[in-house]
This record gives structure tokens, sequence and C-alpha cells, in this order.
């Protein structure tokens, strides 16, 4: 599938967007309800340690509750025969 490449309209639309989303700050001052508030950029950087946080732990459970040793069904035996 091709992506569709922006028009200009579409491109200054998204430019406007983003000068408006930057300046809305400064225009209406937020008041900070915790001290990691006022540091800039910290919630994204707290929901990526997150998220490589819950990819680790979730590897690291299912390694040692669903991995299974390879002689988990005993031993193998060469011949094809049935026991019973």
């Amino acid at each position: 599938m091709k992506l569709a490449t922006p028009t200009g309209r579409e491109t200054a639309i998204g430019a406007v967007v983003g000068v408006v989303t930057l300046a809305l700050p400064l225009v209406f001052p937020t008041e900070d309800h915790f001290p990691w508030d006022g540091i800039p950029g910290f919630y994204a950087i707290y929901g990526a340690v997150g998220c490589a946080a819950l990819v680790v732990v979730s590897k690291w459970v299912g390694r040692v509750l669903l991995v299974k040793p390879p002689d988990w069904w005993g031993e193998e035996s060469d011949t094809d025969e049935d026991p019973a």
C-alpha cells in the first residue's frame, strides 16, 4: 500500500495546528499540581520507560512460566514402536 503525499493545503493546516499547539501554554499558563509537572517531556519519558519495563518484565515472566525444557515430554526413543 502506497501512502498518499500530503498536498500543500494539508501541509499548511498541519503547520498551523502545530504552531497553535506550541503557543497554547504561552497564552493559557498551566498550574502544576505535582513537582514533576514542570519538567518538560516528563510524561513522554515516563511512558517510554514504562513501556520498555513492561516488555522486559513480560518477556522474563514468559520465559520463567511458559518455556519448557527440551526434554519436557521425557526421553525420545529412536524406535517408532508402540509401547502398548
